[in-house]
């Protein structure tokens, strides 16, 4: 891609999500959510394959089908009670919060996310994975008080058991970490409306968690499972960086990910939701069963063919940018934070 090219179009992205998360006004937002899509489809087709055109077409009608119901309901709301403030009350709501839960890839809206994930390049997906989810996350945030807070748990159990599910039979790893973003999104909807704080910090460690992956997938050309087990002969040191920060991200103590699962079931038993903190909890061994077996895969397994080289370990083919050590440290030792949150 021509560089003036990407610049405008990461320019477009980024300004566009800055201002839905500085905008009170619906028209303004919708506008800034239509730039976002129109700036990230030459992103995802940039690659000039068939998959990469299915993907961008695929994402172009489902974000546009959620901006026209977020656009309708904005209108009636406007002609109901004159207000385009998107913290005004209004009888739409739910219609506005199915049409933000699309666009986050939230079950039962997430059919689109693992083919557009699958079709794009790899920092492409991380981009559709991490930052596109954040201006419908912050109108969410803000629309939280008049949310329906049975819809959205209702589709944050969900989205964790298909998160789940989904990533079960899943080789390539874009794919499979589409199932774990729509896993992800199931516990940042959990308590979007009791307690959007512990929300906000799920966020960000997921974040925090997913893009040092990545990166990491990125520098070593890995596209399936198959490619961790030959990860070991390029360089040992992203080999267990990468095999911890997935169990940061499957949850498991003392890493940076067990933080917000916790806060998060605390908080459902503190407000008598032991069943749904129950459900929650079971259905997520789902997706660390899917982050131990890659983690068994990179760590405990050896490639079938011979290699040229047992003691001698090649250089891999990329540098590794020096964010990812830094966020491999915040996702994995950050847990002692907890208590400060």
């Amino acid at each position: 891609m021509n560089p003036l090219s990407w610049l405008m179009l990461s320019i477009g992205i980024i300004s566009s999500t800055i201002l839905v998360t500085s905008s009170s006004h619906w028209l303004m937002i919708w506008a800034c959510l239509e730039i976002n899509t129109l700036s990230m489809i030459p992103m995802i087709s940039k690659l000039n394959h068939p998959r990469a055109t299915e993907a961008a077409t695929k994402y172009f009608l489902t974000q546009t089908l959620a901006s026209m119901t977020i656009m309708l309901t904005a209108t009636m709301a406007a002609l109901d009670s004159s207000q385009w403030e998107i913290c005004q009350p209004n009888s739409f709501t739910t219609l506005t919060t199915l049409a933000l839960m699309m666009k986050i890839a939230a079950a039962p809206f997430h059919f689109w996310l693992p083919e557009v994930t699958q079709g794009s390049s790899t920092m492409t997906a991380l981009t559709i994975l991490t930052w596109q989810k954040l201006a419908p996350l912050v109108i969410l945030l803000s629309i939280s008080n008049d949310s329906n807070h049975p819809l959205l748990l209702a589709s944050a159990i969900l989205s964790i058991v298909i998160g789940g599910l989904g990533g079960l039979n899943q080789t390539q790893l874009r794919k499979l970490m589409a199932f774990s973003s729509i896993a992800h999104t199931g516990w940042i909807l959990t308590t979007m409306t009791i307690a959007p704080a512990i929300s906000t910090t799920t966020f960000i460690v997921y974040t925090t968690t997913t893009t040092p992956i990545f990166i990491l997938l990125h520098s070593t050309a890995s596209t399936t499972i198959k490619d961790l087990g030959d990860m070991w002969t390029s360089t040992p040191q992203l080999t267990t960086a990468l095999s911890i920060t997935i169990l940061s991200l499957g949850g498991l103590p003392p890493l940076t990910g067990f933080m917000p699962k916790w806060l998060i079931l605390n908080k459902m038993v503190s407000l008598s939701l032991v069943i749904e903190a129950t459900l929650v909890a079971i259905t997520s061994l789902l997706s660390l069963y899917i982050y131990m077996r890659l983690t068994y895969i990179i760590t405990m397994t050896t490639t079938p063919n011979t290699t040229t080289a047992t003691t001698k370990w090649r250089p891999p083919n990329k540098t590794t940018p020096m964010l990812a050590p830094t966020l491999i440290a915040l996702s994995t030792f950050a847990l002692p934070l907890c208590p400060h949150i």
